[in-house]
């Protein structure tokens, strides 16, 4: 047997991915509750600013999202298909949704163009091509199937930590500059 009938076998395999997805899984629901805590703590800082809640709410469903994803993987005994079509959904309906939200939101508030923004814009747009890249794979049966779902889980968590980061240190100031800290208005 190649390594690359292995490495084919596998990518078709959910059951060979289990501590995979276990991890990713962990990782992503542990870091939606830590995320969730340190939004709370700063809960008045993000009512100022539609941008900034917007940011929050979808760094939360990514996460959600990658939770979920990993359990989909997790589950025992489905069929490849049905695996396929729920991986497609959840990054389909997860593009849908950020998408409609920050369209909404940049109609009210338009965000600056920074670098920033183009990073994580085009680090999301690399995780969902591949997760719906992956699920593609996994209807057609070739293609790279779960290794694809795994690079995107892992460069969405790394995106996730990230972008959280640059939100929770920059969340007293709207994208504008404009101090919002308490007692100010935006």
């Amino acid at each position: 047997m190649t390594f690359a009938s292995v490495a084919r076998s596998v990518a078709y395999d959910p059951g060979s991915w289990d501590t995979f997805f276990v991890l990713t899984g962990t990782a992503a629901a542990t870091l939606t509750g830590l995320f969730f805590i340190a939004f709370s703590l700063r809960l008045r800082d993000l009512q100022h600013s539609l941008t900034l809640r917007t940011r929050a709410r979808y760094l939360l469903i990514w996460l959600i999202v990658i939770a979920v994803g990993s359990a989909f993987v997790l589950m025992p005994d489905q069929p490849l298909a049905a695996l396929a079509t729920e991986i497609l959904v959840l990054s389909a309906g997860s593009v849908a949704y950020t998408a409609w939200s920050s369209l909404q939101t940049a109609r009210r508030e338009p965000p600056p163009i920074s670098v920033d923004l183009l990073v994580r814009w085009l680090g999301m747009a690399t995780t969902w091509l591949l997760s719906i890249g992956a699920g593609i794979s996994l209807l057609a049966g070739h293609g790279g199937g779960l290794y694809l779902l795994a690079f995107a889980m892992l460069l969405g968590i790394a995106l996730e930590v990230a972008a959280a980061w640059s939100l929770i240190v920059g969340i007293g100031k709207d994208t504008h500059g404009a101090d919002t800290g308490a007692g100010r208005e935006p």
